[in-house]
C-alpha cells in the first residue's frame, strides 16, 4: 500500500489547527473565569460567593477544554499514523454538557445577581 506523504502531513497539520482551536477555546474561559471574578459582584456580600462559584466555573470549563484538546489530539494523531481515525463522541457531548451547566449558571446569576439599571 503506498502512503501519500502530503496527504497525511495536511490530516496531522488539520489535527493540530484542531487542537489550537480547542486551546484558545479554553485559555479564553480561564480569561473570562478570571475577569468574571475580579468584575462581576452584586451589592450584597452574599453574592460574593455565587460570583466566586460562577468564576470557578468557568475556569475549570477552560482547564477540561485544553485538557480536552490535547488529549484528542494525542489520539488522533495516533489514529491518523495507525489509518483508523473515528470521528469524536464522547469529548464533544461532555464540552457540550459542561457548556449548558455553565449557561444555566450564568442565567441564574443574571436574574438573581446582576442590578437592573
Amino acid at each position: 500500500m503506498t502512503v501519500d506523504v502530503d496527504s497525511r502531513a495536511r490530516t496531522h497539520l488539520a489535527n493540530e489547527r484542531t487542537f489550537l482551536a480547542w486551546f484558545r477555546t479554553g485559555i479564553t474561559l480561564v480569561a473570562l473565569g478570571l475577569a468574571a471574578a475580579q468584575f462581576l459582584g452584586g451589592e450584597r456580600p452574599e453574592d460574593e460567593a455565587t460570583v466566586r462559584l460562577l468564576a470557578t466555573l468557568v475556569v475549570g470549563a477552560g482547564a477540561i477544554t485544553v485538557l480536552t484538546g490535547f488529549n484528542r489530539y494525542r489520539a488522533s494523531r495516533q489514529r491518523i499514523e495507525d489509518a483508523e481515525f473515528e470521528p469524536a463522541g464522547l469529548s464533544v457531548a461532555i464540552s457540550t454538557a459542561i457548556a449548558l451547566l455553565i449557561a444555566l449558571v450564568a442565567i441564574v446569576f443574571v436574574l438573581a445577581i446582576v442590578p437592573v439599571r
